[in-house]
């Protein structure tokens, strides 16, 4: 089959500095052309050094020059981008022959397209990455933005999410039937995300020796449940005297925003627990980290911890997981089936900071069988998530 994957255009494809959703296109990517099929990624230009056209692992990236807006404080910027670069992909499409299946992976852009060209419904596919479905109080935002994923998916050929039981639900409130709507999974690539990397010069570089390093990668925003790591961080080092403890955030700090330099409120919340339980120099807000360093900040670390309170397959768990590292994750999501609870590592209830600092201190007080549990994670790993 020839199949085009869309991009939100958002990080460039394949990313060097984190992204999940970006990371989960090129992986599919990766595993349909394994499987035989000429596979093209649709993304655009960044920067003026961006070709037009390369080919990375068997994979033909496709860069769309297509105009970017900046609005500061604003997601206008975010859909008036979505809007341009959709009629960008929209014209290019056009000069395709023989296409099988085009799948974006953004509701707004899935929209604009599917406006300007009605044919391309009958094989266009949506894979759903939104955690709005998820959240128990919706704002207006969140009321909009679903009733456009549930336009989409009833004009589409088919849907796919990572989450079974999000998907009985989808279906259900987009009107379609269950047969509509397929759960996918992909997988990690186990040579880059391993225990065996060297991890000398990047323990020396982010300041990790003789410290228990606990590491959170995601964005700082409401729904992966950062404030509280933060207040997990109080009970163990301010209440328990743990003093050699130090927690490494790595991630932007906006939904739409990964440079860093747009304050959300709710990384206001998180400086000012920080501020207020004397963490500086405890927790480490590192931004986004190039994706070689990352890689190894994964085999560097002592654990990995993902305290979301809404989330639906966050690659973060099988990352860790393949680098053996225990993973402590939330009864959210996929996280209870891909996270084995005493096994490769603990699942605790979202929005519960004790829980989360009582299984920390457990794998720090029992070495050993923290070690273990991140050998049974890397195993799990190649068994069943390998790509």
């Amino acid at each position: 089959m020839k199949i085009v994957q869309i991009s939100g255009g958002e990080i460039k494809i394949p990313t060097s500095v984190g992204g999940g959703v970006e990371t989960f296109i090129f992986n599919l990517s990766k595993e349909l052309y394994k499987n035989g099929h000429n596979v093209t990624i649709l993304d655009r230009k960044y920067s003026p050094s961006d070709l037009d056209t390369e080919k990375i692992e068997g994979i033909t990236i496709k860069r769309l020059k297509a105009g970017i807006f900046n609005v500061p404080g604003s997601t206008i910027d975010f859909v008036l981008g979505q809007v341009v670069y959709a009629f960008k992909i929209n014209k290019y499409l056009k000069t395709l022959q023989g296409v099988d299946a085009v799948n974006v992976h953004h509701s707004v852009l899935g929209n604009v397209i599917i406006s300007l060209n009605r044919k391309i419904r009958a094989k266009m596919y949506y894979t759903s990455h939104s955690l709005r479905r998820e959240k128990v109080i919706r704002g207006i935002t969140d009321m909009m933005a679903l009733e456009l994923e549930n336009h989409l998916i009833r004009n589409v050929k088919k849907t796919m999410i990572a989450n079974e039981i999000v998907a009985e639900q989808l279906a259900q409130q987009a009107g379609v039937k269950p047969k509509r709507v397929q759960v996918v999974r992909v997988g990690v690539d186990i040579a880059q995300f391993n225990p065996d990397l060297d991890t000398i010069e990047v323990r020396q570089r982010y300041g990790l020796e003789e410290k228990r390093n606990i590491l959170f990668v995601g964005r700082i925003c409401v729904e992966k449940g950062v404030e509280y790591l933060v207040k997990a961080a109080d009970l163990l080092v301010n209440r328990l005297g743990n003093n050699n403890l130090q927690f490494l955030v790595v991630g932007p700090i906006e939904q739409f925003d990964t440079k860093n330099n747009i304050p959300s409120p709710y990384f206001a919340l998180v400086n000012r627990l920080i501020n207020e339980y004397h963490l500086y120099g405890v927790i480490r807000l590192l931004g986004v980290v190039p994706l070689v360093d990352l890689r190894i900040l994964y085999t560097a670390c002592d654990m990995v911890v993902i305290p979301s309170i809404i989330d639906l397959d966050p690659q973060v768990q099988i990352e860790a997981m393949a680098s053996g590292k225990p993973v402590i994750g939330t009864r959210v999501g996929t996280m209870p089936r891909r996270i084995k609870d005493g096994i490769s590592g603990f699942i605790i209830d979202p929005a519960n900071e004790e829980q989360l600092a009582d299984k920390i201190k457990y794998l720090l007080d029992n070495p050993t069988a923290m070690i273990k549990m991140g050998i049974n994670a890397r195993e799990l790993v190649m068994e069943k998530y390998s790509a």
